[in-house]
């Protein structure tokens, strides 16, 4: 399949799946945003402002209290997504593979490879946000010491000095970046390889890197263009909304409905994403490794069952 032909496939699905897929977000995402808001309201009320009487300690309980509860819900959500990703997987594939899948036994075949699930993104996580550091830190840390120096009274000799070592570090920061794209590229099937295939953690990681290895170029184009297409869907409700914000008679009435109408735009757009990477996560398969055969001959040797596979010629 081509480019188009990939998302050409994953908007089918998603069209023809909508209820079901976007319940699965939804089911991770509606109550955390009732965390969100709840916690918001309790803490500053509708208007959204400290009162003149509210002492100090009133306003630390308050700020920790809100602090804390959305600490708790960035936590829960971080956690929540990686089973509703791996549910979203699940669907995906089974739908595309023309087989009958209830949301239940989604989350059932996501949750049954928690472990592996929460163990690989732990690792994935970690190995992108050290990089990402990395690059901050090649770009800060020169920075503030060229500060200090030149707040102590550096002479210019010193100062150019500073200014070409500066420079060196800044150009470091592009290869850590590079490292975190490429990274990130050739461990972008992790989930599909341990929820579809029940590899473990590092076998999701390294199955992942394998499928990628010699297509690097075209996964990272299509993936860049999946998410280039799911942000320009997910910026146009934010701003129709915007006129609406500032209307508002407080700034926390606001800050809900931004909230909210981010959490919508989640439930309605990481379907479509993931429904792609799946999509494209079987293509690999199927140039790689004849996929596609071993599902005929299996069809061949079955009674079919549901509809026919999408990926194989269905017309639909």
């Amino acid at each position: 399949m081509t480019a188009g032909d990939i998302l050409d496939q994953a908007i089918r699905i998603y069209r023809r799946n909508f209820v079901p897929l976007v319940t699965i977000v939804a089911i991770i995402s509606v109550p955390l945003v009732l965390i969100q808001v709840a916690a918001a309201i309790i803490s500053f009320g509708v208007t959204g402002t400290f009162t003149t009487t509210q002492n100090l300690g009133d306003v630390s309980a308050i700020s920790a209290l809100f602090v804390g509860a959305s600490g708790l819900s960035y936590l829960l959500g971080l956690i929540g997504a990686i089973f509703q990703n791996g549910a979203l997987t699940a669907f995906v594939s089974e739908r595309f593979l023309g087989r009958p899948i209830t949301i239940g036994q989604a989350y059932k075949r996501a949750l049954r490879r928690w472990l592996s699930l929460l163990i690989a993104a732990l690792l994935v996580g970690v190995a992108l946000f050290a990089l990402l550091m990395l690059a901050f830190g090649v770009f800060f840390i020169p920075i503030i010491g060229i500060g200090a120096l030149s707040a102590a009274g550096a002479d210019n000799t010193t100062s150019g000095i500073l200014g070409l070592f500066t420079l060196c570090f800044c150009v470091l920061m592009i290869p850590a970046f590079l490292l975190v794209i490429f990274f990130a590229t050739r461990w972008v099937f992790y989930i599909q390889a341990i929820v579809l295939e029940n590899y473990n953690s590092t076998g999701g990681l390294g199955r992942s890197w394998k499928l990628v290895r010699g297509t690097f170029w075209r996964v990272l184009g299509i993936t860049a263009l999946l998410y280039i297409m799911v942000a320009i869907l997910s910026v146009a409700p934010m701003y129709a909304v915007l006129p609406i914000s500032l209307l508002l008679p407080s700034p926390m009435l606001a800050a809900v409905l931004n909230t909210v109408v981010q959490s919508v735009v989640v439930i309605l757009m990481t379907p479509l994403q993931f429904a792609a990477l799946t999509v494209l996560y079987y293509d690999l398969r199927i140039r790689k490794e004849g996929f596609d055969l071993e599902q005929q001959l299996q069809q061949d040797a079955e009674p079919p069952i549901g509809n026919p596979p999408l990926a194989f010629g269905a017309s639909v």
